[in-house]
């Protein structure tokens, strides 16, 4: 599959012990604030709609060209804190970045009239084609955080829509792989603050579709309201879904990873607070997919307590640096032996 990885192993920081404060703390450390050079591809998609698509060209120069895409969670963007942290690591090491934005977010809004979910396969794999048409000899990486890490594997093991042909390998970081669980954890006391935010994001987005598409349904949202009533009220609704299970049923990509033929890495913790350990109870063997659950880390926090061999204590950046070049390790031989 691809060439064996000793990661630097993570120890949640003494002062962030537990999934909150993990969660939290690492959203809330400073990061970068943009990166320089963007530019913005549209791609047109189904509906009528068009996915942004921001691209940054490596900070130095590299011999072998690589490219990244990141794809953000729900709610997020791809201005999002952790994107832009993570592609800002990237673009000094070499790499061509991406961060796609999902339909009507960040750069994106007003250009889509449809609704993104954990379903939109077909999204990501617009997104890939695009980067396979502009650097067709690139090894690419697809990371997937979050929301996205389950349309990313759904992706790959539905085998329903094109993958790019460059494509070396993908990285699912905190995937809601059963999606019905972790609407259910968000639905519980303590993670109340988690979806109070998610539904502040949620209605602030219906709201800018009316006001680019007056013909856009307006919902009436109650005070009360929780994720798994917006997706019964709205996603079901304007994406054919009988109801939120029969949402969650049909595109939660836990069924499809048995069936993923991609090198693959599956990054999540034990102590998320939404995304729970126990989604990943029976895994299906599968030689292409490699599952780490680490003790601590909460949901996409991972603040250690020693520095990383990249000098922060930003675990995750670290991680998915090293996955992204482990996958495409073999491409680099084989490019530098061509060479010789």
């Amino acid at each position: 599959m691809k060439t064996p990885l000793n990661l630097f192993p993570f120890n949640p920081h003494p002062f962030l012990k537990g999934g909150h404060r993990q969660t939290i703390l690492g959203y809330y450390l400073p990061s970068p604030k943009h990166l320089r050079g963007t530019n913005v591809h549209h791609i047109k998609i189904s509906g009528g709609d068009k996915l942004a698509l921001c691209e940054n060209r490596p900070n130095r120069k590299s011999t072998f060209q690589r490219a990244i895409l990141f794809m953000h969670g729900l709610g997020g963007k791809a201005g999002s804190s952790y994107m832009l942290r993570i592609a800002h690591l990237f673009q000094n090491r070499g790499w061509i970045t991406f961060r796609m934005n999902h339909r009507g977010c960040g750069e994106g809004i007003g250009l889509a009239r449809q609704t993104y979910h954990s379903g939109r396969s077909e999204d990501a794999s617009a997104a890939m084609i695009k980067i396979e048409e502009l650097y067709p000899h690139s090894p690419l990486v697809t990371v997937g955080f979050s929301l996205s890490g389950n349309v990313l594997l759904k992706l790959l093991g539905e085998k329903k829509e094109p993958l790019a042909t460059n494509l070396a390998g993908a990285i699912a970081v905190a995937p809601p792989i059963n999606l019905s669980l972790c609407a259910a954890a968000l639905c519980q006391s303590q993670n109340r603050v988690y979806d109070l935010r998610f539904m502040r994001l949620l209605k602030k987005a219906m709201k800018e579709r009316r006001e680019h598409f007056l013909d856009f349904p307006e919902f009436d949202f109650k005070w009360w309201m929780k994720l798994r009533d917006f997706d019964e009220l709205c996603t079901a609704s304007l994406n054919n879904f009988k109801s939120a299970e029969d949402y969650y049923s049909k595109c939660s990509a836990k069924q499809f990873l048995s069936e993923v033929s991609t090198p693959t890495y599956l990054l999540a913790s034990d102590d998320d607070p939404f995304v729970p350990k126990e989604s990943f109870d029976d895994l299906p063997e599968n030689e292409f997919l490699d599952f780490n659950l680490t003790k601590s880390g909460g949901h996409m926090g991972y603040v250690s307590a020693e520095k990383t061999p990249l000098g922060t204590h930003r675990w995750l950046d670290y991680a998915v640096l090293a996955y992204a070049e482990n996958l495409i390790k073999d491409r680099e031989k084989l490019f530098f032996a061509d060479k010789e």
